[in-house]
């Protein structure tokens, strides 16, 4: 009996100690395996950077010393890039150029897509295209043939896109992407070459990242939804099928690389148009932060430049932003988890709202005092992202039975009825824009100028609230269109002055902010030739003031475009060729209204001096007026 009960309690034993084992591990802070960037290295010998990584942050990049705004600290060309829908036939699917345009014939077709018997229809096509798929554009033959390794990948998936697309509902622009990067895979495996990235600082130099660094991107595929998920494997065999034998890929390897795109995109405008690429070394790299000190930029070429808006330390992280910083945290916190699948806890969305600037772009001005602005600090700490991905009213029910108080004052309000007040000023808000995009200007206008009335003039909103801002930014551009240029100049004036007012708002040389620079100084500069001929007091007063303005607006869109797009870019050229004429037709206006001073004129011979009188008596009050004299 012995000999059989002994195996069970060495067993038993066995069990417990191994329970005690894991009960350690589990208390003990286990070290996460931290990611090899020797890979990227190389970026280091070109640019002003440190590539670092940590348990906290994971991969990051450092400034390697102090560097000035301005600095160019990444030249990137994207690994894989589509043309936008909307964008299709306008631009280069393979250098973003703009392509030519010819009138073709062809049958006409009903709404149905059915051929209309004896009917012919003209259309403008891209000059240079894929006449197989016909869904690729180039601007030339040579661009064409460049391209061609990678589209014959693609081409007779791209023949049947929309119609696989429309039958799961799923975005033909995911299924394009997948398949550029299958292109991108299948060109580097028939060179053989190295997933090691080569860097550079020059546009001219620039390779497309391999497509092995793309699978070092994070593709978080378990925020999507299961029934979404389906329907894009549903989608992605088909496209798969179509794909040639030498280029096949499985299609969990399929599956990762549409969530790695959706994830990790870039939205870039080029031409004027806009296109979505993935920038592995950016992606991987770059953190986002609400507050950077970054910026991206996409040149005409497709190449990703970042520079530095601001001068940073040594060792200090280099951030970009991926969402408007000009609006709510709460919205930008929301449009982060929708698009990026994180919740953002960066400096200034985890400092306290009532520390921060976002308490104005937020701002609902309290009632009793008129002055301070409602204070509700967050309590809820986002520890289960799937939770929100699955239901994002999570947030909304935190504010149940909650108050906001007046940073000024003691009074106090409850949250929702605060919620109520903000959701009246968007649904406002929201009305005059549907107003606009119908093509009444006139109505959109009033709306909007009866919106500052109600929300600003009344104290409901902080002026520096992004509803406010933004209406704004929209009278600006409806009174540009309408001609009211002396209105527009003045709400363009109000949008610098808000996004300026608060220290933290936007950082300097702010892509957004520069451009309304910009655009007052071009409003200013018109107006004030047409108004020069006017010679009244006021019509000389306005003149200079406009042309001070844009000397002054100028000066401020040059500095900036030069730390975005670089000193001697083209945008920042033309900056500072108009801040020259500014300065020069300020200065030739001034100059012609100077009064002119005459010369003095040579003094009289003096007549020859009297005969000296008798002296006479003199009082102190007639030698000081006397001396006066």
């Amino acid at each position: 009996m012995a000999a059989t009960t002994e195996p069970a309690v060495d067993a038993q034993n066995a069990a417990a100690a191994a329970a005690a084992a894991a009960d350690a591990n589990k208390k003990k802070k286990t070290k996460k395996a931290v990611a090899d960037n020797v890979k990227y290295a190389g970026i280091e010998n070109v640019l002003p950077v440190k590539l670092k990584t940590s348990n906290a942050k994971g991969r990051h990049i450092v400034a390697a010393k102090d560097i000035p705004a301005g600095t160019l600290v990444t030249v990137e060309k994207a690994a894989a890039s589509i043309v936008r829908n909307q964008s299709f036939v306008n631009i280069c699917h393979h250098c973003f150029k703009p392509v030519t345009i010819k009138t073709q014939t062809r049958p006409k077709v009903d709404a149905q897509g059915n051929q209309v018997a004896g009917q012919v229809e003209k259309v403008n096509v891209p000059t240079h295209s894929c006449t197989t798929c016909k869904m690729a554009a180039y601007c030339s033959e040579a661009c064409q043939q460049s391209h061609s390794a990678e589209h014959q990948v693609q081409c007779a998936a791209l023949s049947e896109i929309n119609s696989i697309s429309a039958a799961h509902r799923v975005s033909p622009e995911s299924l394009r992407a997948v398949l550029a990067l299958i292109g991108r895979r299948a060109v580097d495996n028939a060179s053989n070459r190295s997933e090691i990235p080569e860097f550079t600082d020059s546009a001219n130099a620039a390779k497309p990242t391999p497509f092995g660094c793309v699978m070092d991107l994070n593709p978080n595929r378990h925020y999507i939804e299961r029934d979404a998920l389906k329907e894009i494997q549903a989608a992605l065999k088909e496209v798969i099928a179509l794909v040639p034998e030498s280029a096949k890929i499985p299609l969990s390897e399929a599956v990762e690389l549409h969530c790695i795109f959706s994830t990790n995109q870039h939205q870039l405008v080029v031409n004027n148009q806009q296109v979505l690429a993935v920038y592995p070394t950016t992606a991987l790299f770059f953190h986002h932060s609400c507050s950077p000190n970054c910026v991206y930029i996409g040149e005409n070429n497709g190449i990703m430049y970042v520079r530095t808006m601001v001068d940073v330390p040594a060792d200090a992280d280099l951030t970009i932003s991926y969402v408007e910083i000009c609006q709510p945290r709460e919205q930008r916190r929301r449009d982060l988890l929708l698009t990026r699948h994180f919740w953002c806890k960066c400096r200034r969305c985890s400092t306290l709202l009532s520390k921060s600037v976002d308490r104005f772009m937020d701002g609902i001005q309290c009632t009793s005092c008129k002055n301070g602005v409602m204070i509700f600090e967050e309590t809820k700490e986002v520890q289960d992202i799937n939770e929100l991905m699955t239901d994002i009213s999570a947030l909304d029910k935190e504010i149940q039975g909650k108050y906001a108080e007046c940073e000024s004052c003691p009074a106090k309000i409850e949250v929702t009825k605060l919620v109520d007040v903000l959701k009246a000023a968007i649904t406002d808000y929201g009305l005059a824009h549907q107003t606009l995009q119908k093509g009444d200007l006139d109505q959109g206008r009033y709306q909007l100028e009866k919106f500052i009335k109600d929300y600003e003039d009344k104290h409901i909103l902080s002026p520096y609230n992004a509803y406010l801002v933004n209406t704004y930014i929209t009278l600006m551009r409806v009174c540009s269109q309408m001609g009211a240029v002396d209105r527009a100049i003045r709400y363009n004036g109000v949008v610098i002055q808000r996004l300026e007012g608060i220290e933290g708002a936007v950082p300097s040389n702010y892509p957004r902010l520069v451009e309304y620079h910009m655009s007052l100084g071009d409003m200013c500069l018109k107006q004030a030739k047409k108004k020069a001929s006017n010679r009244t007091p006021l019509g000389r007063s306005t003149t200079r003031k406009y042309l001070s303005e844009a000397k002054t607006s100028f000066e401020a869109a040059y500095k900036g475009r030069s730390a975005i797009y670089g000193e001697n870019s083209p945008r920042a050229l033309d900056a500072k060729r108009l801040f020259e004429e500014a300065k020069k037709e300020f200065n030739a206006y001034a100059k012609s209204f100077e009064k002119k001073v005459k010369k003095p004129t040579a003094p009289a011979a003096p007549a020859p001096a009297p005969a000296p009188a008798a002296p006479v008596a003199t009082t102190q009050a007639q030698e000081q007026t006397s001396a006066s004299a």
